[in-house]
């Protein structure tokens, strides 16, 4: 007899200006820019290889119908991150750098109009023990200038036998 197996969502891991577990700094993320989260160490033990991630933006200005926030996931072993720019919660030096990071999606805008938040979400699955979420903002609008309308989640969903 085969048994089923099932999701079971864990505890959200939140990146935000001020308000989540680890500090990404969106607030005010300029145009033709980028942002990395603070680096999340899952630890040596076991953990979860599979998430669902969300993502969600508000713009300063009413946006674009059709352009697009990009979400990455940066990668690393605890020596060697998927490019140069750090672990830390810092700008991304140059579009380049998005090269070799895991894309998990786009934010795309859906209506040009101001004060609401736009969300993308998705699967992403990964056994690496350090990661970063990485936004681009390849709109011709800076996101908002208020701490926490701007942010990303990952949210392990291990798989269970029962």
């Amino acid at each position: 007899m085969v048994s089923k197996v099932y999701s079971n969502a864990e505890t959200a891991i939140t990146w935000t200006d001020t308000t989540g577990d680890l500090a990404m700094t969106l607030n005010n993320l300029a145009t033709a820019a980028g942002r990395q989260g603070a680096v999340k160490d899952f630890g040596a033990t076991a953990k979860a290889n599979r998430y669902m991630w969300r993502a969600w933006v508000q713009f300063a200005t009413a946006p674009v119908v059709d352009e697009r926030v990009n979400i990455y996931l940066k990668t690393s072993d605890g020596t060697h991150p998927d490019n140069d720019d750090g672990t830390g919660n810092i700008a991304v030096s140059a579009k380049d750098k998005l090269s070799n990071l895991l894309f998990l999606g786009s934010i795309a805008v859906d209506e040009a109009v101001l004060g609401i938040e736009m969300v993308a979400s998705g699967f992403v699955e990964t056994d690496a023990r350090y990661v970063m979420p990485v936004f681009w903002n390849d709109t011709a609008d800076n996101l908002k200038a208020t701490n926490n309308l701007s942010g990303f989640s990952l949210t392990p969903v291990p798989l269970e036998v029962q």
